[in-house]
């Protein structure tokens, strides 16, 4: 017994190294799989913010028309269709124009309509939503026909984040960019002009002609 005791007695730092070994290994592995569990959570909220901002939300021209008594100002409707089930937040969307000179597109002034809210998250719940622009095009600029005779070709550059409903975290955001175009009737052309050159139902010449996405 006292041989037992001795032995238990000369080994004891060793048992104790072990465990405390042991205790490291357990700790380093409770940690790791810690680790590993917030990295697949934040992978999968990103998919699904990805998700959202990429199949379930489209950004588009709605409608556009001539500001009477301010030639060559034009209100612009955006619009965002949310296709999802869900709410979808999203930052306000900041909007460019441009209007296509020769190879080049020229930048024109755009800015929000004065009735507008800007804040700094959107709660888009299913369906439409609208946002409304005031386009102003000077008429010396030198814009290019295209292929719809007078008409201008012009095009919108539309950059919103998809955020989180619970927090606004720069790992949890994700861009949404898009350019989506239309044909714009310039001002100071008349029906009658564009009339001589394209044929239109019942005559009526649009202000604005929507465009695929190209």
């Amino acid at each position: 017994m006292k041989l037992f005791s001795g032995i238990v007695r000369k080994k004891r730092p060793l048992v104790v190294i072990l465990c405390i070994i042991g205790i490291f290994f357990l700790g380093d592995y409770y940690i790791g799989q810690k680790q590993d569990a917030i990295i697949r959570e934040k992978d999968a909220k990103k998919q699904r913010l990805e998700k959202l901002a990429f199949y379930m939300i489209f950004p588009d021209i709605s409608d556009a028309w001539d500001i009477p008594g301010t030639p060559g100002q034009y209100e612009v409707v955006l619009k965002i269709d949310n296709l999802a089930d869900e709410p979808v937040y999203t930052t306000f969307p900041e909007v460019t124009a441009y209007v296509q000179s020769g190879t080049f597109w020229t930048e024109v002034p755009i800015r929000d309509k004065e009735t507008e809210k800007s804040e700094q998250i959107y709660k888009l719940d299913k369906g439409e939503h609208l946002y409304r622009k005031i386009v102003t095009i000077n008429r010396a600029l030198k814009y290019t026909f295209y292929q719809m005779y007078g008409y201008m070709h012009v095009r919108f550059h539309i950059s919103m984040f998809v955020v989180p409903q619970s927090a606004f975290k720069e790992e949890e955001v994700i861009e949404r960019v898009n350019d989506v175009y239309m044909y714009l009737k310039p001002y100071f052309i008349t029906d009658k002009d564009i009339l001589r050159q394209a044929t239109f139902a019942d005559n009526k010449v649009p202000v604005m002609i929507p465009m695929p996405p190209h």
